[in-house]
């Protein structure tokens, strides 16, 4: 993959995940329903995730490259 085609995906990841977090904030499900639980246990990790991955890309880029050359 090129890197703009990773930057579009880490970036539309990562606004269906906020977008996600917003409604979970302003909908507020009810503690035990699925929603409440995809939200904890898989969207906020992912938006964490994705969030992190554009931040430090640079620096993750150049390890891949270098653990490539090994």
């Amino acid at each position: 993959m090129k890197a703009r085609q990773i930057r579009t995906i880490q970036r539309a990841v990562h606004l269906i995940a906020g977008l996600a977090i917003i409604a979970y904030v302003y909908l507020t499900p009810p503690a035990d329903s699925p929603a409440h639980v995809a939200i904890r246990w898989v969207i906020l990790p992912v938006l964490l995730a994705s969030g992190v991955a554009m931040w430090q890309w640079p620096r993750i880029r150049r390890l891949i490259r270098a653990k490539e050359r090994v």
